[in-house]
């Protein structure tokens, strides 16, 4: 069914319960209540609270910082403890948690495949900002975002080039085209050096916002696309695409099937030998031949709780401070995908890691692996 079917026939049957809707490991909750929306949630980061009012240029990440400290000492909501601290008012919080609301269910309508359910009834028992979401609106803009996706991807490939400012962008020029304050955080991040996709990270914006704006700028003659290095360009593909081929299936597996078995039981052997790149090569293998095999996503989460445990009882617990241990120039010659890169860019000697990864888009498993490859190639350093 999709997105757009699923959404009116949920809004016309004037539902109340939670539609939940899985594509790898991102998963996502749409609470009804009557036929209509009135919140949603989500486990990828980019979609947090704090994360979208920094794309939206609200807070910075120690404001961020310091108001997740609150709210683990103190327990109420981030939204509440903001509008407390007069960093943002009830009014504009109520906008903003509408506008994160849509766009996360605009970003399902992208999603070339994934599994959902409807559970009658269930709602969540913790506190929410209760939200008024038009479906029809929704629907209707979804169904806009996949005609633009294909023209998008006529002119951005993909997220490896480098977008470079040939005239500049001012306020006036961001007022001429109408860019929200979102598409203006994307503005600013693009520098002549970093790819699309280090300016998804940059900007805290998903991957569509990014790519509609530059699209514009560059239809408008303000930014041109560049070919990045090809080292970055391998960075960004290794990140952004992995290959099933790089798995080595053995021969003797014949159906997909036997594919799949395959792959997980090699990577729970790499996970048992501490290979956790190779484990997830292997994951990510089997993902791609199957994204929604139930077999593939109960060993992707176990194998990711394994990993977080594992490297928490090595010493990367969150209280530890990285500090840099090379020099800027020999950083420079060196090649790391997008999210080492955001990573690494944030660590100044002051900051834990588990405030490094609460201020960033990239989920813990994937956040806690960076911080281990860094520090076991000696990037990185601890204080003992």
């Amino acid at each position: 069914m999709l997105p757009g079917d699923l959404l009116q026939w949920l809004s016309l049957g004037q539902k109340t319960g939670t539609l939940v809707v899985s594509n790898k490991a991102v998963e996502k909750k749409i609470f009804f209540k009557n036929g209509r929306v009135i919140s949603s949630a989500s486990n990828d980061p980019r979609e947090y609270l704090g994360q979208f009012l920094m794309s939206h240029g609200f807070i910075s990440e120690p404001e961020l910082m310091k108001g997740m400290q609150v709210q683990a000492e103190s327990g109420i909501l981030l939204g509440k403890i903001l509008v407390m601290i007069d960093v943002i008012s009830e009014e504009e919080l109520q906008r903003l948690m509408r506008m994160k609301a849509e766009e996360a269910i605009y970003d399902i309508f992208l999603w070339r495949d994934g599994d959902f359910r409807f559970d009658d009834d269930a709602l969540p028992q913790q506190e929410m900002i209760p939200l008024q979401v038009d479906v029809t609106g929704i629907i209707m803009e979804g169904t806009r975002r996949v005609d633009e996706w294909q023209r998008i991807r006529l002119l951005i490939p993909n997220e490896a080039l480098v977008p470079a400012a040939i005239k500049h962008v001012d306020e006036e020029v961001a007022d001429h085209l109408n860019f929200d304050d979102a598409q203006r955080t994307v503005v600013a991040a693009v520098d002549g050096k970093r790819t699309v996709a280090e300016i998804v990270l940059e900007s805290r914006s998903s991957s569509f916002l990014v790519a509609e704006t530059l699209y514009r700028l560059v239809r408008e003659g303000y930014i041109e696309l560049r070919e990045s290095t090809p080292e970055k360009a391998a960075a960004v593909a290794a990140q952004t695409a992995p290959k099933v081929s790089s798995a080595k299936i053995p021969a003797v597996a014949e159906t997909p099937e036997d594919e799949v078995s395959a792959l997980l039981t090699r990577a729970q052997q790499a996970l048992r030998g501490r290979d956790y790149e190779k484990a997830q090569r292997l994951l990510k293998a089997a993902e791609n031949l199957d994204p929604n095999h139930p077999k593939v996503r109960n060993a992707i989460k176990g194998a990711e709780a394994a990993i977080v445990s594992d490297l928490r009882s090595q010493g990367l617990n969150d209280a530890r401070v990285p500090t840099v241990a090379k020099s800027f120039e020999d950083i420079a010659k060196m090649n790391f995908t997008p999210n080492e890169g955001f990573m690494l860019s944030r660590v100044n000697g002051q900051w834990d890691i588990g405030s490094l990864i609460k201020i960033s888009p990239i989920r813990e498993p994937d956040a806690l692996l960076i911080f281990y490859r860094l520090w076991k190639d000696g990037i990185i350093a601890f204080e003992s």
